[in-house]
């Protein structure tokens, strides 16, 4: 990977941290024993597929980089990270080891970039990019290792903190340098926590040392800084007291007590041992370490998905519920209306028993031999206002209905707008960007769609609409004729068919003269009649209406249901995918404690 001149704190080179074939750098590996080369591979299949399933995660961006780069160190030189607060004595430090005034040193930030110390022929300095460089020197120490300098965290410089924090991941071992003057301070915990976070393995260095008035008050200082190092880490690391810019000079001088007096030497054996003894398991276990991390953050992010699709199923379920709730209402309310009209009805039967007890008798022999008198006061005294009571009942139930269906929008529109920000807290970073993306674009859409029927309701159409739905049921019901007549003619039509009837009757009984005996007989016959159809009629009309309702709430269902199925089919896939990464994910992280065991054996 090659940078360039506008490289950014994202994108930290890697060039010059692999060996190439023919560079004299020694492949890490290549005298390492069978177990050792058995591990590897067993590493290397393990970063493959983390990556993979990350790949399937839809992870970009850091994550994704640093688990590639601990993938490609694993062929690269060991890198000795050193890190720490601006103004700690990094540079001054890397100076000591090195035992050459490699590092420029000073009491303000020095170091804006991450610099490379590598070996080489010459003693020579060379920018990269505005954040990297690289520095060579000579020394038999930078044979088979990179020192890399890092700029200071807690400085005013935000970017320098954000280019210490990107290289963290690549470290195989970390030299956290503290000033002895302000030691562990609470920026100091936080930034070992994300190297702690990486699973770095640390070695603490109390620098400036010599700053403090006596051993004792040094010993306090040591033993704060381990003490605080412990809690953070969960581990005592090494830590050692320092006094860089001493030892530097005491090396230019040739004094040897100066130099042990000044604690680099203790510190110099320590890291023999360390890379002579732990090497291999370090450069082993740091892509582990990353590893692991990544699958962690990643876990979390699927988890925190896992549970925004779970609040999201409930609301659907519950939408569901609630349409389930709403037909039934739909009904229950209907029937209200339903009354209406048959309470027309009844009034007519019950009119109309009243009429034929009053008229149908010897005495008005006269006017029921007269059939038009006998419809016109069928009409005035039966039907009166029962045809405009029905055409209101009905398109009482028509804006009942429309603003029922409004209603029903409204609470999508109001289903929409809970579940769109929902979660923006919860799915945050690098993981689920095409999740993130997808989720809103489809509440998006489903909002458009519901805001798009709100705006474009038309309300006479939909009247029209729902008057002839259920004018048709009446039709069905036979309390209405086919060809526009209305529903009181049409109940004059069907009720005044007896008093024909009866009319005709009397006519023939005048002639016989039986009226006294027959009329009786005929009276209760067209009461009955009258009774059976009025009967008939409004058990026709509860169950067409019925019908009519129970279907205007499934055409509604049905239209809510296509508005929100991509959502739902969503949720629905996202769910079953989540599930199938994070059983994936966990069965990861069992084989990369067997790969871990498996190095620390080493």
């Amino acid at each position: 990977m090659h940078a360039d001149k506008d490289a950014s704190p994202d994108a930290v080179p890697e060039e010059s941290l692999v060996p190439v074939e023919g560079s004299g750098r020694p492949d890490p590996v290549a005298s390492a024993t069978a177990d050792a080369r058995a591990a590897l591979l067993a590493e290397r299949a393990l970063l493959r597929d983390l990556q993979a399933l990350l790949a399937r995660a839809d992870v970009r961006g850091e994550a994704n980089e640093a688990l590639r780069d601990a993938s490609e160190d694993l062929d690269g030189l060991f890198l000795l990270v050193v890190v720490g607060e601006f103004n700690a004595g990094k540079s001054s430090l890397i100076n000591a080891l090195l035992g050459a005034d490699v590092m420029r040193e000073g009491v303000t930030p020095t170091t804006d970039r991450v610099t490379l110390v590598q070996h080489g022929e010459e003693a020579k300095f060379e920018e990269r990019s505005g954040d990297l460089a690289s520095a060579t020197h000579p020394t038999e120490r930078l044979q088979d290792l990179v020192l890399v300098d890092t700029p200071g965290t807690n400085a005013v410089v935000a970017r320098h903190q954000q280019l210490t924090e990107r290289f963290v991941p690549r470290a195989d071992l970390v030299l956290f340098v503290t000033s002895a003057d302000r030691a562990f301070t609470q920026s100091e915990r936080a930034f070992l926590e994300l190297i702690e976070g990486w699973g770095k393995p640390v070695t603490v260095i109390v620098n400036k040392a010599d700053l403090l008035r006596d051993g004792e008050e040094l010993e306090e200082v040591v033993s704060y800084v381990r003490r605080n190092a412990r809690d953070t880490l969960g581990t005592t690391p090494p830590v050692f007291a320092l006094a860089a810019r001493s030892a530097r000079l005491a090396q230019s001088q040739g004094d040897t007590e100066a130099l042990e007096q000044s604690g680099l030497p203790a510190l110099e054996r320590h890291l023999a041992r360390t890379l002579d003894t732990e090497r291999l398991r370090l450069k082993l276990g740091n892509p582990l370490g990353v590893a692991r991390h990544v699958a962690i953050e990643a876990g979390r992010a699927l988890d925190r998905q896992h549970g925004l699709l779970l609040d999201d199923r409930r609301t659907l379920e519950d939408v569901d519920r609630q349409q389930e709730q709403w037909r039934k209402d739909l009904r229950r309310e209907g029937q209200a209306y339903l009354d209406r009209v048959t309470t027309v009805l009844l009034e007519v039967e019950r009119r109309g028993e009243v009429f034929f007890d009053d008229t149908v008798r010897f005495s008005k022999l006269l006017m029921l031999m007269r059939p038009e008198a006998v419809r016109a006061a069928f009409e005035e005294r039966v039907l009166r206002d029962a045809e405009t009571r029905i055409d209101e009942a009905v398109a009482a139930m028509v804006d009942w209905l429309i603003e029922r269906t409004l209603q029903q929008w409204e609470d999508v529109v109001a289903f929409v707008s809970e579940r769109r920000h929902a979660g923006d807290e919860r799915v945050i970073g690098e993981v689920g960007g095409r999740f993130q993306y997808d989720r809103k674009a489809l509440i998006r859409s489903l909002r458009d769609r519901a805001e798009t029927v709100l705006e474009s309701f038309d309300r006479e159409a939909e009247g029209r609409r729902l008057s002839e739905a259920l004018k048709a049921s009446v039709v069905q019901a036979g309390l209405m004729q086919v060809g526009g007549v209305g529903l009181g003619a049409a109940a004059v039509a069907i009720v005044s068919s007896t008093a024909w009837d009866v009319t005709g009757l009397a006519a023939g009984l005048a002639v016989m003269g039986l009226g006294l005996l027959v009329l009786p007989r005929r009276r209760a016959q067209a009461k009955r009649r009258l009774h059976q159809q009025m009967a008939a009629l409004r058990d026709g009309l509860s169950t067409g209406l019925g019908a009519q309702l129970d279907e205007e709430g499934t055409r509604a269902a049905e239209r809510l249901g296509r508005a929100i199925e991509p959502y739902t089919r969503f949720v629905r896939t996202e769910l079953e995918r989540l599930e199938e990464l994070r059983e994936e994910l966990e069965a990861w992280h069992g084989r990369e404690r067997e790969v871990r065991a498996r190095v620390e054996r080493l």
